[in-house]
């Protein structure tokens, strides 16, 4: 008798149990996450469809989130583009520039195609016969289909503008365009023939004992020479070539160059103090003698390797103010590529509402980069 009494009262603790644990679950199920339904009673069992619960709705951080892992998917295409920038920084102009300038702002360059402006050029100087302005004009549209991205045309309008000038005895704007057509090369990896031009340049510097000429061209050999896996070389080239070349023929502007190609080469090597204790002197040469075209890029890539040795801090400070400079010159790709640093340092820290700012303006230069869609501040 006193066994079934106490099978009975543990049979009956273990119902209890196990009601409460499927009443816990079922009020669990009927918890209204999202706020919506006001009231509702659960015991009701009439006629009418089941109240359905949706789950709580996602916060500002984690919507945040989500659009930061959306940016990954288009993120080859905006990198390409930044890369490619990185080269048209690179070329230089012939002539008076007066066709097309180089760096134009977006509300003018969408006003007008600026390839459309150039071909209209080229076409109309072509029947008046100036083959020196028709060489500036090709020059300048080889230069653009670079920051366009079509590389074939660039290199057959480079071309035709370096035989125009040679035909007019014009060695020095031949010079220049030769130069615009190793960086082309370089950019597709075509390295030999950037290696040749280079080294033409270089011979024709000799010759004619120009020491700045000489070391521009032995700095550029020598980030092809690291680009092709000779770093060391390339580092030797320019401490003990370069610089000191620069320095004889009294080129402070070389010298700060020098200095960013020698930072540059460190970076392939993902040696960033190295990188950075070099564009420090860059800089303080700029500074001195108010070359401030080179500035933009010696503080965008001095925020680069703050950002890489794990100094996010500094890191974003400098981008701030690489971005005011980028916006003055209007260079779209480093303001691209500043947004997209600083909304990943700012969400890595996070600093939610500093990553949603830079996020969105990130998102704007994009779309007017690449949808055509009209600035409203540039």
């Amino acid at each position: 008798m006193k066994v079934k009494q106490s099978l009975l009262r543990h049979a009956a603790c273990f119902f209890f149990f196990f009601w409460g644990v499927l009443t816990c679950v079922f009020a669990q199920q009927h918890v209204d996450f999202s706020g919506v339904i006001a009231k509702y009673d659960s015991t009701f069992a009439g006629i009418g469809p089941e109240v359905y619960h949706l789950p709580p709705p996602k916060t500002e951080e984690e919507l945040l989130d989500d659009r930061f892992a959306e940016k990954e998917i288009d993120s080859a295409v905006v990198d390409e583009y930044v890369n490619r920038m990185k080269y048209y920084h690179r070329l230089v102009m012939t002539g008076n520039g007066n066709v097309a300038a180089k760096y134009m702002s977006v509300t003018e360059a969408q006003a007008a195609s600026v390839e459309g402006k150039l071909l209209i050029a080229a076409d109309r100087n072509n029947t008046v016969t100036d083959a020196g302005l028709l060489a500036d004009i090709q020059n300048r549209l080889a230069m653009e289909y670079v920051a366009l991205g079509a590389f074939d045309l660039a290199v057959e309008f480079f071309e035709k503008a370096m035989r125009a000038k040679q035909a007019t005895n014009n060695m020095a704007d031949w010079e220049v365009i030769t130069h615009n057509l190793a960086v082309a090369y370089e950019y597709l990896g075509q390295l030999d023939k950037a290696q040749g031009l280079r080294q033409q340049l270089y011979d024709r510097a000799v010759k004619a004992r120009d020491n700045s000429h000489q070391a521009r061209a032995l700095m550029e050999l020598a980030l092809i020479k690291a680009k092709q896996g000779f770093s060391h070389e390339a580092e030797r080239d320019i401490i003990r070539k370069v610089v000191p070349l620069f320095r004889r023929g009294r080129d402070e502007a070389g010298r700060a160059s020098a200095y960013r190609t020698l930072a540059a080469i460190y970076t392939l090597q993902n040696k960033y103090p190295e990188a950075q204790w070099f564009l420090v002197q860059a800089k303080t040469i700029v500074d001195r003698e108010g070359i401030t075209e080179q500035l933009p890029d010696i503080i965008f890539n001095l925020a680069e390797t703050k950002k890489h040795s794990g100094n996010p801090r500094v890191a974003i400070e400098e981008y701030k103010v690489a971005n005011d400079l980028a916006r003055k010159d209007h260079l779209m790709g480093m303001q691209l590529a500043i947004q997209d640093a600083l909304g990943n340092l700012y969400h890595q820290a996070g600093d939610y509402d500093g990553a949603a700012l830079a996020l969105n303006r990130y998102d704007t230069l994009k779309n007017i980069l690449f949808r055509g869609e009209k600035p409203v501040d540039n």
